[in-house]
């Protein structure tokens, strides 16, 4: 399977590539696996979109600690919401 890319501006303009996978996917959550943000490796990410919630969330786990990423300016965020648009649209 070819990994999956996703091309993110931060608010100064430059331009970050994250190339990912995708784990453990189901019909109100996914797991956004070895992420790689321009040669640095990240903690796996869980986005999930309970039916109960209007917003989605997103869980990354730092050191084994959950960290939820709120940031809504953070090129990981922005990067958090296209991997959710794109896999809404599959």
């Amino acid at each position: 399977m070819e990994r999956k890319s996703q091309v993110v501006y931060t608010n100064s303009g430059e331009e970050m590539l994250f190339q990912y996978d995708i784990k453990d996917k189901d019909a109100q959550s996914f797991v956004i696996t070895d992420i790689d943000k321009a040669g640095e490796n990240m903690p796996d990410i869980r986005v999930s979109r309970p039916d109960d919630a209007e917003h989605p969330s997103f869980i990354s786990h730092d050191e084994e600690r959950p960290i939820a990423i709120v940031d809504e300016d953070s090129p990981l965020m922005k990067f958090c919401r296209l991997v959710l648009a794109d896999e809404l649209g599959e």
